[in-house]
């Protein structure tokens, strides 16, 4: 057989088959050369590049599906597994309270707390003060459980401290500490899961919402068992003074978040972020079982099992104040927190997460 035969790499093709031996030289000119000096620093290119793309492909798989990694960690672990302390005695196994269980009091307080031992002092020392001056005018009890998110500070510490300095009468304050950074939505779910109350209320650590805001929320309640039954605080009565005194950059990730969540939620909700939510208890507890989402975009599950549940949700104006201190980043955060929208709709869509309770 002659030369005109020969195929790349010196492979001897019949005749029959010399058209699919110039496809592959046309298809792959790296591969031409035949038994040239460049066929070895060429495949070692090819060989390369296929590596560096494996490389990136795996990378952006592990991120893309970080949550879901993180969901599966956890998911067979009991609440309380995953507890390093707390403040106050608790029996082995009532953590988390049974379903059959009566709420024991009006309203449990749940505040997620990442190295806040500078800001968590004065929230507790307002809320303290709000809410013990319910208690004296009415039959309203309460407790808080300030949700320490394995912080590397003195959170914990300094929590138990603005606790003990007061003097308390128709309520109490719990603090649970986590062993290891789980993310605010997780701490949030540990700390619904353990509240005893009728209504169960989210506050950020910051006190960026005033307390006294909760008097809104509760007012759009449903009766018992009617909807709504959940209300969020919401800031976006306030988005054109934040859009006139934003950076650009700020007020463009901003706008795309709400298109995204617009996109991929639903329009029902204009201020999804907002730390400030108050749930019936029968709700919550439906709701927090079912969390799979723990990071920064939870809120956005939350919605979604809301709706899945065919639980009505109002969207309540508060007041606000933005905060120093904040620990989101806004470039990560806006990525994590996209990505975390299109993994829970995608997983919910396909069967993959399903709600744990029917």
């Amino acid at each position: 057989m002659d030369r005109a035969n020969r195929a790349p790499w010196g492979l001897v093709f019949p005749s029959w088959a010399l058209p699919a031996s110039a496809a592959l030289s046309t298809a792959a000119p790296w591969l031409k050369g035949g038994r040239g000096p460049d066929r070895p620093r060429r495949a070692m290119e090819v060989l390369l590049s296929l590596g560096l793309f494996l490389l990136v492909a795996a990378a952006a798989a592990i991120f893309l599906l970080k949550p879901y990694f993180d969901w599966r960690a956890s998911c067979d672990k009991s609440l309380e597994s995953q507890v390093s302390r707390t403040s106050f005695q608790c029996v082995p196994g009532e953590l988390i309270p049974p379903a059959w269980k009566a709420p024991e009091v009006t309203l449990s307080v749940i505040v997620p707390a990442y190295n806040e031992e500078y800001r968590v002092p004065q929230m507790l020392d307002e809320t303290l003060t709000y809410l013990e001056g319910r208690g004296a005018s009415s039959s309203f009890s309460y407790e808080i459980i300030v949700v320490d998110d394995g912080s590397s500070d003195n959170t914990y510490a300094a929590a138990l401290s603005a606790s003990t300095a007061a003097s308390l009468r128709h309520g109490e304050v719990k603090i649970i500490q986590l062993l290891a950074n789980r993310g605010k939505g997780f701490a949030v779910r540990a700390g619904m899961l353990a509240a005893r109350g009728q209504l169960l209320l989210m506050a950020d650590a910051d006190g960026a919402t005033s307390i006294r805001d909760l008097e809104r929320l509760e007012r759009s309640l449903g009766a018992k068992d009617d909807a709504p039954h959940m209300a969020f605080g919401s800031r976006h009565h306030l988005r054109q003074e934040a859009l006139n005194k934003r950076a650009w950059y700020r007020n463009v990730l901003m706008v795309g978040f709400q298109f995204a969540v617009w996109l991929l939620v639903g329009g029902v909700i204009n201020d999804t972020q907002c730390g400030f939510k108050l749930f019936k208890a029968n709700a919550a507890k439906r709701i927090f079982a079912s969390l799979h989402i723990y990071r920064w975009a939870f809120d956005i599950e939350v919605l979604i099992l809301s709706q899945i549940f065919g639980q009505g949700v109002a969207e309540v104006p508060v007041t606000w104040v933005e905060m120093p201190g904040s620990k989101l980043n806004l470039l990560t955060g806006a990525l994590t927190m996209l990505r975390d929208m299109m993994l829970v709709r995608v997983l919910y869509g396909f069967g993959f997460w399903q709600p744990s309770v029917a």
